[in-house]
């Protein structure tokens, strides 16, 4: 039996574009089950492609993606001969280990999905989509293949292989005919946030941008085209960019708040910037002049 997964695994990477040597010649003697298996790597920096390992979930997380929806790539990869003709093999929601919506956090898909002819593997695309939901709570969008005419199961389980790198620690083994995709939309204060304020009640806010808030952050993507890795590194966030920034965020408080319509944060006092007329004090509601 352990023979045998070794035969599925080497013809897993050979189609994978892992370069093996001595195998050829059992690779085209082989002809066992011809199935389907999740092979969806996970990338690890600084490492070779072709050596990230398989990973069992796909993280998606909207704080760092532009957009209210995202294509989630699954590879199907096949074990057995390749086929001169187009062969189907079925991708359904996995109810037990699904918490997301459909409709809400992701959109259906077609469960019978094609194989090309001539090849051993196919991408499905899964659209998964933002909600309010998911800034508080993660959803779990399960999946499963299931057998057809065409396909078995390949590789029920997925073993260690020797020179992978797995990220995150990895999970060596796991169920190859099982996929989650894990999707939220938590906001942490980056590492380019410029403020010397404390997040305490009744602390004035200073600094260029004052404390970071949530709505503060999202204001500031929506007003300057940015997402989450902009305010990552000193890279994408040198201190000049962080002047522009709070100087257009400044004027733009400064234009709302005297055309009455000011911005609040959610404890009701003004929002804050660099260069605007008002002091804001944390847990201290604004009141308007009468």
């Amino acid at each position: 039996m352990k023979t045998m997964k070794n035969i599925f695994y080497i013809g897993a990477l050979v189609c994978a574009g892992i370069s093996l040597t001595g195998c050829e010649k059992d690779l085209k003697d082989y002809d066992g089950v011809e199935g389907v298996y999740f092979y969806v790597q996970r990338e690890k920096e600084g490492y070779d492609p072709a050596t990230w390992a398989c990973q069992y979930y796909t993280p998606v997380e909207f704080l760092k993606i532009s957009g209210d929806e995202y294509d989630v790539k699954l590879r199907v990869m096949t074990t057995g001969r390749v086929k001169d003709y187009d062969r189907t093999f079925r991708i359904v929601v996995d109810r037990d280990s699904t918490t997301a919506e459909q409709g809400v956090n992701y959109e259906p898909f077609e469960e019978l999905q094609v194989v090309s002819a001539g090849e051993c593997y196919t991408d499905v695309m899964i659209r998964v989509k933002r909600d309010e939901g998911i800034q508080k709570v993660e959803r779990q969008l399960g999946l499963r293949l299931l057998p057809t005419e065409d396909f078995q199961i390949g590789i029920p389980t997925w073993y260690w292989l020797n020179g992978m790198s797995w990220p995150d620690g990895g999970r060596m083994t796991h169920d190859a005919t099982a996929h989650k995709i894990l999707i939220n939309d938590f906001i942490v204060k980056p590492n380019r946030w410029p403020s010397s304020s404390l997040d305490t009640e009744g602390t004035t806010e200073s600094g260029r941008w004052g404390v970071f808030t949530e709505k503060k952050y999202r204001l500031i993507c929506e007003r300057m085209s940015l997402t989450y890795e902009d305010f990552t590194t000193n890279a994408t966030m040198p201190g000049a960019r962080q002047i522009m920034i709070q100087e257009t965020m400044a004027q733009y408080l400064q234009e709302m708040y005297n055309n009455k319509t000011p911005i609040l944060e959610e404890d009701g006092r003004l929002m804050w910037f660099q260069g605007v007329t008002w002091k804001s004090v944390i847990g201290t509601p604004w009141i308007p002049e009468e």
